[in-house]
């Protein structure tokens, strides 16, 4: 029997909490960096913004699929990347180190982010597939009634 396939790739209510944490390190990151104007973190900004002021945006499964692949854009771009680079000096030597800390630490989160929320697509997707090639090759569908 082919398994159930979700209706989305991720719970709409966990991907408004990945929303919200996104918003927390893109402002973050800005503050940081400065990077805040180049074209894939203003793309992941709107995305956010929309997400957390509609939230019943993310009940569909290709809206999902749509933040999440500009999720890994803006993340993974390596043109877009300012915000990967060591910072400049800062006022002191501990300032600077304190401020990469933080830099470093956001990046990182940002990157399990993208990758948790790219391999719940992928695994959705790949849900997908084989629950179509297991009706095509005459396997019943556990979310269809067949008794009328």
């Amino acid at each position: 029997m082919p398994p159930t396939v979700p209706p989305t790739p991720v719970p709409p209510a966990e991907l408004v909490g990945c929303a919200a944490e996104l918003q927390g390190l893109v402002d973050e990151l800005t503050d940081l960096t400065g990077y805040g104007r180049a074209w894939g973190m203003r793309v992941l900004r709107r995305n956010v913004n929309l997400a957390l002021l509609s939230p019943h945006t993310l009940d569909t499964a290709d809206n999902q699929l749509d933040f999440i692949e500009e999720l890994a854009e803006a993340v993974w771009d390596g043109g877009d990347g300012g915000f990967r680079h060591a910072l400049p000096p800062s006022s002191s030597p501990e300032e600077t180190v304190r401020r990469e800390e933080r830099r470093r630490a956001a990046v990182e989160r940002l990157d399990a982010l993208a990758h948790r929320l790219c391999a719940a697509g992928e695994a959705w997707r790949d849900l997908v597939v084989a629950t179509a090639e297991a009706s095509r090759a005459g396997v019943p569908n556990p979310q269809e009634d067949h008794s009328s």
